[in-house]
């Protein structure tokens, strides 16, 4: 059984990555003029300090279907932004508490994987209601925006994270 639960861990992360990744994936227009004007900034971005601490390694999950972590979980509105654009992040706690939001870009950092780039929170976390099968079984989420984010004039273009993070039992990771 131990062996079914690392293999579905194997799987979320890799859907978490997959997602993520296309969030951040796409160049916009005003990434690239910025690689173009300085071809030296992601490697100068990648020199700095780094982070170990943006992997999950505590996720909660629903007994009942091994796929949801209900105590908290989130997601994004949009797939891609520029700097400057700004994007919603819409998350549910159960039951309502405080959580906090971690922003980690991902790259090299001296070999740590991601380097931590704002904290968001503490926020007050509400239960979101649980979306229900619409046509062809598609389960689509109608949550209010815990809060909007601004992207950062001085923010590099690669793929960035989330970490979610409930701040009373601080074991629980939310995921997106």
């Amino acid at each position: 059984m131990k062996e079914m639960n690392s293999d579905r861990r194997t799987l979320l992360k890799g859907a978490v990555a997959t997602s993520l990744a296309s969030l951040a994936g796409n160049l916009s227009l005003e990434s690239a003029q910025a690689a173009k004007a300085d071809p030296d900034l992601i490697r100068r971005e990648n020199q700095k300090e780094g982070a170990t601490d943006w992997q999950l390694t505590r996720v909660q999950l629903d007994k009942r279907d091994g796929f949801r972590s209900p105590k908290i979980e989130g997601y994004c509105s949009k797939q891609s932004v520029a700097a400057g654009d700004t994007i919603d992040i819409m998350v549910s706690t159960r039951p309502a508490q405080e959580f906090k939001i971690e922003i980690f870009r991902t790259g090299y950092y001296g070999g740590r994987g991601a380097r931590l780039m704002k904290t968001i929170g503490p926020l007050e976390g509400k239960p979101q209601p649980v979306p229900q099968p619409g046509k062809k079984n598609l389960h689509e989420c109608h949550w209010d925006s815990a809060v909007t984010l601004t992207i950062p004039d001085d923010w590099p273009s690669g793929v960035y994270l989330g970490r979610l993070s409930t701040l009373k039992d601080k074991t629980g990771y939310g995921y997106w």
